[in-house]
Formats: C-alpha cells, structure tokens, sequence
C-alpha cells in the first residue's frame, strides 16, 4: 500500500522542518504509540463460507503543530500494520499524513495556504471494503488570498489556487488551476452581499483504458452571495450559475447554488441544515469531507445535489448527534448515476470521570439508476473509552453491520470485536472499517 507520491510527502516534511526551525520555541510536538486487536468472524465480507480471523494492528504516528503568531500550521502522521493471523490476506500497510499550514505574510491582506491528505479510499465504492478493494489517494494544494479593502464596508478579493490529485489504482490522476474574484460589501451591521466569479481548469494527467488522452475540462461559475446572522442563527446562500466546457467540444450551462442554515436552539443544542446543487467533478466532491462510499470517482462531469439535516446536543450527561441526507449524483458519460439516502445516530455517556460509553447506528441506501442496482448497509455497535492516565487510553468496541444487495455476491453480515491501547497522540485505525474505530 502506501507507495502514493513519495516526492510530495518529502517535500512536505522539509516543509515541516522549515516550520519547525523558525519557531520552534512555540512548537507542540506530539508522539504516539498503539497497538489494537480484532476479531470478525467475515474477514473476507463474504456472503457464505465465512472466514474468521483476528487482526493485529502497530500503530505509530506523531503531530506537530502551531497555533500562534502569523505563521500557523498543523502535520500529522501515522503509520499502521494489520496483520492477519490466520493468513486471510497479506499483512497490510497503511501510511497516512495531513498537513495544513497558514503564512499571513501582509497583516489582513495577503496569506499563503497549504494543506495535504495522504490516505486510503475504496477503488470501487459499491463493493466490499475489503483490502483489496483499498488504494491510496493524495490531495494537495496551493494558494493564496489576497484580500483588498474598498471602503470601510467592501473588500475585494482574489483567491488563486493549484490543486493535484492522485489515486494508486484508478486512472484519474489530475491537476487543477482556479482563480476566484470576491466582492462583499455590507449592506447592514448583520449583513452581506457579494458577488463571486470563479473559473476552475482540471488537467487530466493519464490516459483512459484505450490509451487517448482525458480532455482537459474547465468550469467557470458567477453567483450572488448573501450571508448573515440572527440573535440564534445564521445564513449564507448563493445562487449562480456553472459553465462547463471540455477541449473540443461544446459548453453547457446549469445552476448551482446553496443554503446553508445553522440555528442554536438553545445554550446545548444545535440545528444544521444544507441544500445545494452543483457542477463539479468527482476528486472534488470525494476530497470535500463528504461519505468517500458515495461518490465513485471518475472524469466525469457530475451534477451532485445534496439536502443534509444534522442535530447535535450536548448535556452534562450525555452527547448526541443525529443526522440524515439525501444525494443525487448525475454522471454525464458513465452509467452510474445514483441516489444515496443515509441516516446516523450517535450517543456517548460518561460513566465515571475515566470512562465514557458510546452507542451508535448508520443506514446507508445506495440505488444505481443505470443498472437498477441496490445496496443497503446497516450497522450498529457500542464501545468503552477508558483514560488511564493523561496520554494512555483504551478502547474497547463491538460492533455488527450487515450488507443487503440485489447483486447477491455483495451481500455479507459480520460480528466483531476490537480492543486498542494508545499511549500519546492518535489512535489505531483500518481504512477497510466504514468510519473507523
């Protein structure tokens, strides 16, 4: 595994140093060590024949970060080994690395921003995640925001940005060049208006399955923006239209837009609501913190729209989130074209002042229109969190999910039990669970 772009992760450590040699009297330097221990009894997530195994994880990673002065920044690595004792699969090496980093050259004018994620996704998002069905992926960019004050109530700004993309097994390694206008003007004390004018080229690095080059696409976007607060919440919306064009051949035009709602509904609780549609491509989509499992990344050009409901509370207690969303993604040349509905519970109790106890439950339906095929997920479990001492903690986790499909070689149920201690930062973790431990 881990064989990605070793050259980026280099140039990102060097990077790492610099940071660290200038201010290295405000560093905060976090090492961690782990190991974890789990048993299934479908190693292999199949429909019959089921194979039990337990799986041995070393984990080692460490942070460093600063989070004062002008220079900010946020790295982390970690490096796990799974190994399979009764030799299901090969034993399994898992790297992975985030790296954020702000540079505010000129006081409220000029910075430099960059970040990085190293890590695992599935190849194919509809099937098993098993370890065969896992590659590594890398995201990198690179930009600046340049921000110019008009008045005392408008600013403009321009934001030019690289971004480059890269996946181990799938052929849609690209890269992007984007440059986006802002103007904001304050139209009262609680609120803004604005214009925004983008363009965003991707550049195909590889060839598809017949050798011809990928057309390069290019996407360029205006859209009025308008945001403001209220006593217990607050709005932004933008409504606009996308241009999507590739080399060679015609430009289509549709509308994007969003809302985005968040009210407080009391001092504990919280109410989140997101509504939006748009014209993108899928390395973004897949890099912007939605469910990697719903997006399934290619060239195409994609019209993903989304209506998300979230509520979190937090009592002395217990803490609680809920949460549903509704995706349809809209492929322009392949035929997978989807609807997935998902809903999430979660709940954690403090049992004593060391130990908490969590409960939580997923559903997951993903329907592919072109082939009529369905996939259902469900999976509930619960876990003990005990703190040891101020860095050495334990985790303890059973959990049972279950796979239901129309393609009958999909469908899987699978119990198991996982135990970790870890000493310092981080925690033990396999790309193969659905959210990890």
């Amino acid at each position: 595994m881990y064989n990605g772009p070793r050259k980026y992760t280099v140039t990102l450590v060097a990077v790492g140093l610099y940071f660290f040699s200038q201010v290295a009297c405000a560093v905060l330097f976090e090492p961690g060590i782990g190991l974890g221990l789990e048993y299934t009894d479908n190693a292999t997530l199949s429909p019959n024949a089921a194979v039990e195994d337990i799986i041995t994880v070393g984990y080692v990673g460490a942070r460093l970060s600063e989070s004062e002065g002008s220079l900010k920044y946020d790295a982390s690595a970690a490096f796990n080994k799974n190994n399979y004792v009764r030799d299901t699969y090969e034993d399994q090496r898992y790297f992975n690395l985030g790296a954020s980093a702000d540079w505010e050259m000129i006081k409220d004018r000029f910075n430099w921003f960059l970040s990085n994620s190293f890590g695992q996704r599935p190849i194919n998002t509809l099937n098993s995640n098993t370890p065969d069905n896992i590659e590594d992926s890398n995201v990198f960019t690179f930009g600046a925001n340049i921000r110019v004050p008009i008045s005392a109530r408008q600013n403009f700004s321009l934001v030019p940005m690289f971004s480059q993309y890269y996946y181990e097994v799938l052929t849609t390694d690209n890269k992007q060049y984007s440059l986006a206008a802002n103007w904001n003007y304050q139209m009262f004390r609680l609120t803004n208006v604005g214009l925004n004018l983008s363009s965003r080229k991707i550049n195909y690095t590889e060839t598809d399955v017949f050798g011809n080059s990928i057309k390069d696409t290019t996407f360029t976007n205006l859209a009025i923006v308008l945001g403001g607060q209220r006593p217990r919440s607050t709005y932004s919306i933008n409504l606009g239209a996308t241009n999507v064009k590739r080399d060679g051949g015609e430009g289509s035009t549709g509308f994007s837009g969003y809302l985005n709602w968040l009210s407080d509904l009391s001092s504990r609780s919280e109410f989140k609501t997101l509504l939006s549609t748009e014209l993108t491509d899928t390395s973004s989509i897949s890099a912007s913190g939605t469910n990697i499992n719903d997006v399934q990344v290619t060239t195409d050009v994609v019209r993903n729209s989304v209506f998300n409901l979230s509520y979190l509370r937090e009592d002395s207690s217990i803490k609680s989130s809920l949460w549903g969303e509704y995706r349809k993604l809209t492929y322009s040349d392949s035929p997978l074209d989807r609807i997935v509905r998902s809903f999430g519970i979660n709940m954690n109790y403090p049992v004593t002042r060391l130990l908490t106890s969590g409960a939580y439950a997923t559903y997951n339906r993903t329907e592919q229109l072109d082939t009529d095929r369905l996939d259902e997920y469900y999976t509930v479990g619960g876990n003990l969190n005990y703190r040891f001492s101020r860095k050495l903690r334990g985790l303890f986790d059973l959990k049972y999910r279950t796979k239901e499909s129309n393609v009958p070689a999909q469908n899987y149920n699978e119990f198991s039990v996982f135990a970790s201690l870890v000493y310092g930062f981080g925690n033990v973790q396999r790309p193969t669970r659905t959210g990890g431990y």
